[in-house]
């Protein structure tokens, strides 16, 4: 700390970057600074935050980088992040994962998939994320365009004696045994690079255009080829939606983060039409705003495309440092409030929803946990979120008497016993299963912070034992994390807060079979837990009418012989066996319990 408090007194008072390094020198943070010598003192000032916290304990040394203004340390930053990935700033995972479209550069460039990105001069459209929606892409170019796809260099010195069978499909203009010209050829590839923008009006124009010309010189043929070709791209055009007429082009952002897990949606408008749509993964989110989420995947995102940036970069939510993020997007942020394009942010935030419910599902999966049960169950009954974590709510009583509830706990559609839970009622006179109920959770819920709180609570019961459980849940401010359910037993039906009609699932659907399963699992833990308070009670009862026997002698007797039955089926020799019982005092046993 001596060394780090001697380095922070000779940082300069300018912007720049830092970098944060650990025993081993290897680095573990980066961040940027207005002022390099407040910022990087910041983090050891008094009570800092627990994310703070673990990284200070980690830092050993740092280094520092100065440069000319804000704006070079926020890009310079990005950059580093990627290089370094270090294990305590947000990571954006690495592009190269994902496929791009790669048109080639040479005489006749060929068009494909690649997941290489390669420095030589050939221009790449990307990445896709969706890969569906890319070879639905590959698809359309070969269906529209002509371009060749194989691998034949073709230059002067070539000479093929026949085109490949590409070119009898009408799916290769045969450039590799002159069916076409090379100013002709390159004509095409720019209409590709206008379709992969999404300007499809602006290559019918000239397709039009074109085919006028050819229809005048009477070259019907050709002027036949270019009408197919327009009818197609009209095709195409009509399944697009078109969202701004202003046709600009513009990203929509929005990010979705639950535990460890997170995820951004960008969804690509080229020239006013939704064309694509990309998902990143976000890695080292735990303990991180959704503001400092923002930040980080729009320095990392945009740090390489700074130079082509959209019209318009619509944000679901402010990041951190929003003036110097905006200022080096040239001010092309937006955040909405409402209308139209706060509706976009809405659909961009679904999607990096459902990536990371699909996460989920994955690792759930390589668990081999039940986790089609619980998807069905998110589905049909419209919950908000997967819900992992499962407790279901019992009540047992006999005419108002030892009145307890039990409280059973399913993680993944497995029982997770350690969490079971049960509760002898203090405060309910005779058989009211609504007030158990509330006692039971107001209890439950008054040590949440020790519990693992649920995705979803089963109340075993209907509309007024709902009612109840939602009474307290209002009353905790618990409704908005945690959804509840009731199932009545006598149809099996599933009853909703503010849902008047009841949800029945067929008799052989997995969810049903699962909440079922759920149920019975408390109501037997409530039954087992009443049957032994009520014998424990009895027990005691008939062995304290019997005198002259303290509660050391109960103790032996029940551990001796576990229940009041088996003590009055034994004889006087087994009881006098018992160390403080003789013959005489276990006659008296004996004579009292079996009167």
């Amino acid at each position: 700390m001596e060394k780090i408090k001697q380095k922070i007194a000779m940082l300069p008072e300018s912007s720049g970057v830092y970098l944060m390094k650990n025993s081993n020198g290897k680095i573990i943070y980066i961040g940027k600074a207005k002022v390099l010598k407040y910022r990087v003192r910041s983090y050891f000032g008094s009570n800092p935050d627990a994310k703070t916290k673990k990284l200070v304990s980690q830092i050993a040394d740092f280094d520092y980088i100065i440069t000319d203004s804000e704006q070079d340390a926020l890009r310079l930053e990005a950059n580093l992040i990627k290089k370094y990935k270090p294990k305590f700033n947000i990571d954006l995972k690495d592009d190269k994962q994902y496929p791009f479209i790669r048109i080639t550069n040479e005489a006749f460039p060929r068009i494909f998939i690649t997941r290489n990105v390669v420095q030589d001069g050939s221009r790449y459209y990307g990445p896709y994320t969706d890969v569906r929606a890319l070879k639905k892409t590959m698809r359309l170019l070969n269906w529209i365009f002509p371009i060749r796809s194989c691998k034949r260099v073709i230059d002067e010195n070539t000479n093929y004696e026949r085109a490949c069978v590409n070119y009898q499909l009408n799916k290769c203009s045969a450039p590799c045994v002159g069916k076409i010209s090379e100013s002709e050829y390159k004509r095409m590839i720019k209409r590709v690079v206008s379709f992969l923008k999404g300007r499809n009006e602006d290559i019918i124009r000239e397709l039009k255009d074109e085919m006028n010309q050819y229809a005048e010189r009477y070259q019907f043929e050709k002027a036949a080829l270019l009408r197919d070709t327009i009818e197609n791209l009209q095709k195409v055009s009509r399944t697009k939606t078109v969202f701004f007429d202003d046709r600009r082009d513009r990203d929509v952002i929005a990010l979705y983060k639950e535990e460890s897990k997170a995820a951004a949606c960008v969804l690509k408008f080229l020239s006013g039409k939704l064309l694509n749509k990309e998902i990143y993964e976000l890695k080292q989110v735990e303990g991180s705003s959704d503001a400092e989420l923002m930040e980080a995947f729009l320095q990392q995102y945009y740090v390489k495309k700074i130079d082509d940036l959209p019209f318009q970069i619509i944000i679901e939510n402010l990041p951190e440092n929003y003036e110097q993020i905006n200022k080096w997007l040239n001010g092309r942020l937006h955040n909405p409030q409402r209308g139209q394009m706060r509706t976009l942010t809405k659909m961009a935030r679904e999607n990096a929803f459902n990536y990371v419910e699909e996460q989920k599902l994955k690792y759930l999966r390589k668990s081999n946990r039940t986790i089609f049960p619980i998807k069905e169950l998110k589905d049909k009954l419209g919950l908000h979120k997967l819900p992992r974590k499962i407790i279901c709510c019992d009540i047992s009583t006999i005419q108002g008497v030892d009145t307890v509830s039990a409280l059973v706990f399913f993680e993944n559609g497995k029982p997770k016993k350690k969490n079971y839970r049960h509760f002898i009622m203090k405060n309910v006179v005779g058989q009211n299963d609504y007030a158990s109920m509330k006692e039971m959770l107001n209890r439950y819920f008054a040590k949440a912070d020790q519990y693992e709180l649920p995705d979803l609570i089963i109340i075993d019961g209907g509309k007024g034992q709902l009612s109840a459980a939602l009474e307290v849940m209002n009353k905790m401010n618990m409704r908005g994390d945690i959804e509840v359910a009731a199932l009545a037993k006598k149809k099996e039906e599933i009853f909703l807060p503010d849902r008047k009609e009841s949800v029945i699932l067929p008799r052989n659907s997995t969810a049903l079979q699962l909440v079922i399963a759920i149920r019975d699992e408390a109501h037997r833990f409530a039954i087992t837990f009443h049957r032994k308070r009520r014998t424990t009670r009895t027990l005691t009862s008939k062995l304290d009418e019997i005198n002259g026997i303290g509660s050391q002698t109960k103790f032996m007797l029940l551990k001796q012989f576990g229940s009041v039955e088996n003590i009055k089926n034994s004889t006087i020799d087994d009881l006098a066996a018992i160390k403080g019982i003789g013959k005489k005092r276990a006659e008296t046993i004996l004579e009292k319990l079996n009167r």
